[in-house]
């Protein structure tokens, strides 16, 4: 089987999960004996092709007005103009097309489209080619691709991101599977008329690598005294933040330090620092993930915006270490089940309730054994093997479409695995 992935970015560059999630892919079908080839997007040097770890990549210089991922600042008018274009790039499309029809794939898997264009399905089944799409985040539904307004996270499309989105939408029934990082992220683009014609519909969880560090570091047995508490991410208000902090300081009955490791805005941190003036907390800006998670004992994750997957808990897990996280999102479905550490954000004081039960299942003897092996559930071969199930269920759909053409009206409806 030959499968093009269509991502925008890909190994050496990359920002978050979804970049190492679509590596770890790609080379473990090369793994299972599948040709693989890229196609992403670069803002520098001109169109490539080079190969890495069995996977051929072409790297297409973005056609836009800028390359979205610099560190600058655009003024409003020039992000307007950005993104129309981005919602059918013509010149990237052209590119797709050549590599579509060179490579001649059996499968075209894609999933951020941002500085590609959703166009590439278009292409995908004029080729005649079956479309198997994972949303990683809320790209082809809000041009922030966060779906996170002010203070909370949009209960529905806002009428600008409905415009702007349309045409993506409208892209989207050429999908034929459908696939989500999380139940709660696939959900609400079906909940907004996505995918309409996906004969399936699939969760598959990103997944996680343990590093060398947490496979041989031992965690020892919390001996009590006060607890460390540790935030690991970008520190921003849609993050939880100040949540956090609000919560600590109005309760007197925990015995805690509180540490958080990460960037954010400076102007946002000095006032978190002059807000909650306390030398229980601290911030300690860029950290080496390994080494924040081995000096804490719990791991808070408040997302106030609806996180999509959550690819820090799995870290922490398999570090052995418990997770406290917010019911928003797909961060649920990543919560250890039996640890069941999950606080309502709409009552923040249960946070406070879920740390007190995360200290309790500190004095388990075989906790973070048990976290561990939570952790090995999201292991790479459990992702390929989903992808190649789905893969070839697109495949045999298509098969069927062409020896037995289905006609609207009784065309079999999505499922969800």
């Amino acid at each position: 089987m030959k499968i093009l992935i269509v991502n925008t970015l890909y190994y050496p560059d990359k920002i978050g999960g979804a970049e190492v999630s679509t590596q770890l892919l790609a080379e473990g079908l090369v793994r299972a004996g599948m040709d693989v080839c890229v196609a992403c997007a670069t803002g520098t040097g001109n169109d490539s092709v080079t190969e890495f770890n069995g996977v051929k990549v072409y790297r297409l210089r973005s056609a836009n007005l800028y390359w979205p991922h610099a560190p600058k600042k655009r003024s409003r008018v020039a992000r307007f103009i950005w993104h129309a274009i981005d919602v059918v790039n013509v010149v990237m499309s052209r590119k797709l097309r050549e590599i579509i029809a060179r490579e001649k794939p059996d499968i075209i898997h894609t999933s951020n489209l941002a500085c590609l264009s959703v166009d590439v399905w278009r292409a995908a089944r004029a080729a005649g080619v079956p479309i198997v799409h994972t949303a990683r985040d809320y790209y082809l539904m809000c041009p922030a691709t966060t779906m996170f307004s002010d203070v909370e996270p949009c209960k529905r499309q806002c009428g600008s991101c409905a415009l702007y989105s349309a045409p993506k939408k409208a892209a989207s029934t050429r999908v034929q599977v459908a696939v989500g990082v999380s139940r709660f992220v696939l959900q609400k683009h079906l909940n907004s008329g996505y995918f309409p014609e996906a004969t399936r519909t699939a969760v598959i969880n990103n997944c996680y690598v343990p590093s060398q560090d947490a496979v041989t570091h031992m965690k020892p047995r919390y001996q009590g005294g006060p607890v460390r508490l540790g935030v690991l991410g970008r520190v921003a208000r849609d993050k939880g933040s100040e949540v956090v902090l609000e919560q600590l300081a109005a309760d007197n009955t925990l015995d805690w330090t509180l540490v958080f490791g990460g960037k954010g805005d400076p102007d946002y941190i000095d006032g978190l620092k002059r807000k909650f003036d306390d030398p229980r907390v601290q911030f300690l800006g860029h950290v080496k993930p390994e080494d924040f998670l081995r000096s804490i004992d719990i791991l808070i994750v408040p997302s106030i915006w609806h996180e999509p997957f959550g690819r820090v808990i799995v870290e922490a897990y398999s570090y052995g270490l418990p997770v406290v996280g917010a019911n928003r999102g797909g961060i649920p479905e990543v919560i250890e089940p039996r640890s069941n550490l999950v606080f309502d954000m709409e009552r923040p004081h249960t946070l406070i309730e879920k740390i007190r039960e995360a200290i309790e299942l500190l004095k388990e003897p075989s906790v973070h054994d048990r976290l561990r092996k939570h952790a090995d559930t999201f292991s790479p071969d459990s992702m390929v093997n989903a992808y190649l199930d789905v893969y070839r269920s697109a495949l045999g759909n298509a098969i069927k479409r062409t020896v037995e053409p289905v006609t609207p009206a009784i065309a079999p409806k999505a499922r969800m695995d």
